[in-house]
């Protein structure tokens, strides 16, 4: 199953993909630095937290910026510049162009993190897309549920029945089986302990 996910902000890059259906190798990227490393799909977390920002505050400063700007070629146009003493006020106004300009295109810090499990993850909520992104991280949630019910749920005889039921009563209170899949595997378990 090809599983994989590029996302960039600015200068980082982040690489997930999934390898031999049971890892997730994680690749991180920017100007200073490079790090990779591999998550146990079993060990990740099963809520989404999505931390989102508001673009409001930073559309007030750019506005703010702009009209700093703006403020000053006027002031250069309506006096009068003989000796060149209002050139500062060109230059000024560029700045204060730039900055306005960066605080209206500047990402935002948007992350969706996976938590509850041994390794917390952060995406980047909007890129590619938050759709993508959901898309994802849902399908890793998933796989990483049903990899625990079949390696807690197995029934096996040689398993001591106290192991087995703790193993059980873990995936019932982590919601990973339903009352009725608990009760199914008790029954299967007690089975095959008659049977051998």
């Amino acid at each position: 199953m090809e599983l994989k996910l590029v996302q960039k902000r600015g200068s980082r890059t982040q690489e997930f993909e999934l390898i031999n259906d049971s890892e997730l190798l994680i690749k991180e990227k920017n100007f200073l630095n490079s790090k990779e490393w591999t998550v146990d799909i079993e060990s990740i977390g099963h809520q989404k937290i999505i931390e989102a920002h508001s673009r409001n505050g930073l559309r007030i400063v750019g506005s703010c910026f702009i009209l700093i700007a703006l403020t000053s070629w006027i002031a250069f146009f309506v006096e009068d510049n003989l000796n060149g003493e209002f050139d500062g006020l060109i230059w000024g106004g560029l700045f204060s162009l730039v900055l306005g300009i960066t605080c209206f295109k500047a990402p935002l810090n948007n992350l969706l993190i996976l938590n509850g499990g041994y390794s917390n993850l952060k995406f980047f909520l909007d890129s590619p897309s938050r759709e993508e992104v959901e898309a994802f991280v849902n399908t890793l949630i998933a796989l990483s549920k049903d990899k625990l019910r079949q390696k807690y749920s197995r029934v096996d005889s040689d398993i001591p029945e106290d192991t087995f039921m703790n193993q059980l009563n873990w995936l019932l209170n982590s919601k990973l089986i339903s009352e009725k899949e608990f009760e199914e595997k008790k029954i299967e378990y007690k089975l095959s302990k008659l049977i051998k």
